[in-house]
C-alpha cells in the first residue's frame, strides 16, 4: 500500500484514507474487481468505520470502485475501450502541452522533470514504472503554468496509470529515452520539435498499452472460462 508517511499530516481521517485507498487502486495492490470491505479497511489503516465509508463514497464518485447490490465495494475493471479514448485525447492535448512548457518552463520544472527520470532509471516494479510515467506527465504539463491544462493532463494522466500498469515493464526502455529527449527539448526550447516527439510517444505508448491490455483480458476471460466449466 501507499505508505502514511507519503500523505500529508494535514488531511482529515476520510480523506487520508481516501488517498491511500486510490493509491493502492492504482498501483494494482488491490487489483481491479476486488471487493474492498469497510472493516477490513478499517482495521489495516488504523481507524474508524465512518472515515472509510466517506473515502469509498469518494472514491466511487471518482469511478474507481463500483458499489453492486449485495456484494458491496469492488474495485473498477479496466476497460479497453476507455484506454482508447484517453489516448485519443492524450493525442490532441499532451503535445500542445508540451509546446507550450518549452516557451515557459523554469528552472524548477527542469529540476523536477529530471528528478522523476533519474527515478525512472532505477526503477524495476511495473507498479513503481507506472507511478514514475504518471509523474513525468504530470510535471511536463505543469510546466506549460497553465492550470487548466495541467488539470485535464493530471486526471488522463491518472486514469491511463490504472490501464498502463499491464505494459509498464514492457514499455520502460522506450519510454525512458522518450523521457529523456523530451526533457532535452523542453530545456533547450525547441517547441516544435518537443511536441512532435510528444505525438509519436504518445501513439507508440498507445500501441503497446492497448496490446497489453487485450491480451491480459483475453487471459482473465479464458481463466474465467475454465474455471466454470
Amino acid at each position: 500500500m501507499a505508505s502514511p508517511a507519503l500523505v500529508p499530516a494535514r488531511l482529515g481521517a476520510a480523506e487520508r484514507v481516501r488517498v491511500l485507498l486510490e493509491e493502492e487502486i492504482l498501483g494494482g495492490v488491490i487489483a481491479p474487481g476486488s471487493r474492498v470491505k469497510a472493516d477490513e479497511v478499517a482495521q489495516r489503516m488504523g481507524t474508524s468505520h465512518i472515515p472509510v465509508r466517506e473515502a469509498l463514497r469518494a472514491l466511487e464518485a471518482d469511478g474507481w470502485v463500483v458499489h453492486r447490490a449485495h456484494e458491496g465495494m469492488s474495485v473498477r475493471p479496466r476497460v479497453l475501450s476507455e484506454l482508447v479514448d484517453l489516448f485519443e485525447a492524450r493525442a490532441l492535448v499532451e503535445p500542445r502541452a508540451v509546446e507550450l512548457a518549452a516557451g515557459r518552463r523554469t528552472a524548477d520544472d527542469l529540476r523536477e522533470l529530471e528528478r522523476v527520470i533519474r527515478l525512472q532509471e532505477r526503477a524495476a516494479d511495473p507498479a513503481d514504472l507506472a507511478r514514475l510515467n504518471y509523474d513525468f506527465h504530470v510535471a511536463i504539463a505543469a510546466a506549460a503554468h497553465n492550470s487548466t491544462l495541467a488539470q485535464v493532463v493530471e486526471s488522463m494522466s491518472k486514469r491511463v496509470r490504472f490501464h498502463y500498469l499491464p505494459a509498464a515493464s514492457a514499455r520502460r526502455t522506450d519510454s525512458l529515452a522518450d523521457h529523456r529527449e523530451l526533457l532535452a527539448l523542453v530545456e533547450r526550447r525547441e517547441g516544435e520539435r518537443a511536441a512532435d516527439l510528444a505525438r509519436r510517444h504518445v501513439e507508440a505508448t498507445r500501441v503497446d498499452a492497448c496490446a497489453a491490455l487485450e491480451d491480459l483480458l483475453r487471459a482473465e476471460s479464458d481463466a474465467a472460462t475454465r474455471a466454470a466449466g
